[in-house]
């Protein structure tokens, strides 16, 4: 059952502006004298304070790309013809030295603005672009049709010699026009596909990267991974950041169901749900809590509702929702 926090109280706030002050003045000592005091004049400021200390850590993970890198370089991949090349998933890690993160004493709105940095650079490179709840169909000169989700970015060249697009942010269906003489080859990060006319789904947003294929034949390979695993009509595999290849099966119709609105979900972990609703969101959803992956989903979601669908989610599962403000949303998943 969901339950929902609105408001936050007006001790809450003081603790926020604490956090602010300690963080713009770090080595100002009468500031932290009378933070000092103030902490200790109360256990409910020591209880508040606790609670904006994990709010700052929550809002940290809700921009992961400002605090971590990655360890590992990327692989290099090959293209060969009706092949997927997924990566291999690496470990990532928090920058050393960070009292409360990226949130900078919940300076949100600078926050918002690091935030929103990346996608300046991938403006740049895009053609085309969606924002979210917004699903955009773009026709390409060689009658290839592609569906880009929510929150997706695409760029494409076409001549008389190659095809090619890169899904730069997202995922994406597309229903490749058939032409012996120019495979069309899909790039999205590690991520090489090469096919002659077929139609598939490349999913980068979910915890796994995964192919699904509504027509056609496909192999899929993954760095460093044999046998090459052949998918059909109906079939999908995904890799998980440990590695490990698992192959599933759905009605092919029901490959890229986000297209029309969809979302069918079969005994898979609540916290993968709540991430892809994200894009269908006008805000930052923030999902933590011990259930995220423990508890387990089957159902048909609608994407284009998503406080119904969470709400559908919540009917089944103890879901408490902490809206810090009209975009940011913090969920918990009991």
């Amino acid at each position: 059952m969901i339950s929902e926090d609105r408001n936050m109280s007006a001790l809450d706030r003081e603790a926020l502006d604490w956090l602010v002050r300690l963080d713009d003045q770090p080595g100002d000592d009468n500031v932290h004298a009378a933070f000092d005091g103030w902490l200790d004049s109360s256990p409910a400021h020591r209880a508040s304070w606790n609670a904006a200390l994990d709010l700052a850590s929550t809002v940290e993970t809700a921009f992961p790309s400002i605090i971590v890198q990655d360890n590992a370089p990327a692989h290099e991949v090959a293209a060969s013809d009706n092949v997927f090349k997924l990566p291999q998933r690496t470990e990532r890690r928090r920058f050393p030295n960070q009292r409360w993160g990226m949130a900078g004493g919940l300076g949100l709105a600078a926050c918002l603005c690091l935030a929103f940095a990346p996608d300046m650079a991938l403006r740049l490179r895009a053609q085309e672009l969606t924002g979210a709840g917004e699903v955009r169909s773009v026709a390409l000169d060689d009658g290839t049709r592609v569906t880009l989700a929510p929150d997706s970015a695409l760029s494409f060249d076409i001549d008389g010699k190659a095809r090619s697009a890169h899904l730069l942010r997202g995922r994406a269906y597309f229903d490749v026009a058939h032409d012996d003489s120019r495979p069309f080859r899909v790039m999205a990060d590690d991520t090489v596909v090469t096919v002659l006319g077929t139609a598939f789904e490349v999913d980068g947003v979910s915890a796994d990267a995964a192919v699904a294929v509504r027509r056609g034949i496909v192999a899929v390979d993954y760095a460093g991974h044999d046998p090459r695993t052949v998918l059909h009509r109906g079939e999908t595999v995904s890799l998980a950041a440990d590695g490990h290849a698992q192959r599933g099966a759905m009605r092919a119709e029901r490959v890229a169901g986000w297209v029309d609105g969809r979302m069918f979900v079969k005994d898979r972990p609540v916290g993968e749900v709540l991430d892809a609703l994200r894009p269908w969101y006008g805000g930052y959803m923030v999902v933590r809590g011990a259930g995220v992956a423990s508890r387990r989903v089957t159902g048909i979601y609608d994407l284009r509702d998503p406080e119904a669908a969470l709400s559908a989610l919540g009917k089944a599962h103890p879901i408490r929702i902490r809206r810090i403000t009209p975009w940011l949303k913090i969920v918990t998943v009991e």
